[in-house]
């Protein structure tokens, strides 16, 4: 480096012209170079171009009318979803194409590809006057917004004084019961109306002082988070109700805790039992008695022998499709597939 004069520094010449010179290049090395950006001459501007707006996901394009009765379908027999919608789209802005009905009876509105539902709520007295002309009444409008269900536990029957409230169907309880649960849990909010997990005359049988309500409500961040969470609780009547995620079960549930069918762990209060060993221990905790072993904790080996304790078999783990306690556990799913599920006693308004 030293045999390069001072002039070819300052006017920055080229590497062949610095070895043109006979320059001794052994102590140099060539490395890649990062090409740099290149900066706009002055006076130009770039502008980047202006991006596409996004498409409404599926969701946000359907507007559902639900009817406040269960049981009633939006809308007379001889009343066609389409008349129904060229009703909606005669006084709304938001124009929408297609009309069919869903599951729980309820009309679902779906707009164009690139069209938003959620404006249409603005118009919500305006379209009430359409729909009364053809016969359409008692419904609300609502976003097609994921819900999720929520066991509420140790809610009281009684009031304050210890006198049992009026669980009754035209009873105004069950308001109360949705003014609580809104006012002082701001952070959900109720899709639906809150219904007992058992009927009203079964409470009163068994002389139930507390008991549990099913309440659907926003599948939003803050109910995903506390879901999470090993206690988290509802304020409700002046008390703290803990509450769960609801999880529907039949014949053929599994429960992970017991290893019996018919329930979930998550209500499970029975011991624990190993799924590999059908000892009375977590399965996650199990480890082989095997001095040498090395299969970690939870882990079959090859000293494991299969139990499985529902059929008293050797040959298989609990919970296998080749069980007949399993197969004995689903075989009436398989035959009311067909039918519809019970529900527990809702009050109409």
């Amino acid at each position: 480096m030293s045999n390069i004069t001072p002039a070819a520094q300052a006017t920055k010449q080229t590497w062949a012209a610095i070895t043109s010179t006979g320059v001794d290049t052994t102590g140099f090395k060539l490395v890649p170079t990062r090409r740099r950006k290149q900066k706009p001459a002055p006076g130009i501007t770039t502008t980047q171009a202006p991006s596409a707006p996004s498409t409404p996901h599926a969701r946000q394009r359907r507007l559902l009318i639900h009817t406040v009765e269960k049981g009633r379908r939006v809308g007379a027999a001889n009343v066609p979803p389409t008349r129904i919608r060229d009703a909606i789209n005669s006084v709304c802005e938001t124009k929408f194409a297609c009309a069919k009905y869903g599951r729980n009876d309820d009309l679902i509105l779906t707009t164009m590809d690139d069209v938003s539902a959620e404006p249409a709520l603005q118009f919500a007295t305006t379209i009430t006057k359409p729909l009364d002309d053809i016969g359409i009444y008692g419904f609300d409008l609502r976003l097609d917004i994921p819900t999720l269900n929520l066991v509420v536990n140790s809610v009281p029957l009684g009031d304050d004084d210890g006198k049992p409230r009026d669980w009754e169907i035209n009873s105004e309880k069950w308001t109360e019961l949705e003014n609580e649960l809104s006012a002082f849990n701001p952070h959900i909010r109720l899709t639906d109306k809150p219904k007992w997990i058992i009927s009203v005359s079964t409470l009163r049988i068994e002389d139930k002082v507390k008991s549990s309500i099913i309440v659907a409500v926003e599948a939003n961040d803050w109910v995903s988070k506390e879901c999470n969470k090993p206690h988290p609780f509802l304020a409700l009547y002046g008390t703290k109700c803990s509450f769960r995620k609801y999880v529907r079960k039949d014949s053929s549930t599994h429960c992970k805790r017991c290893l019996q069918f018919g329930h979930h762990a998550i209500s499970c209060r029975s011991p624990s039992v190993c799924k590999l060993c059908g000892g009375q221990h977590q399965t996650r905790v199990h480890h082989c008695q095997e001095l040498y072993c090395t299969a970690g904790k939870g882990k079959s080996c090859s000293h494991t022998v299969r139990r499985c304790p529902n059929c008293e078999e050797t040959f298989h783990f609990a919970g296998d499709r080749h069980c007949p306690t399993r197969t004995r556990a689903r075989s009436p799913t398989t035959a009311e597939k067909g039918k519809a599920p019970k529900r527990a006693h809702t009050p109409p308004p």
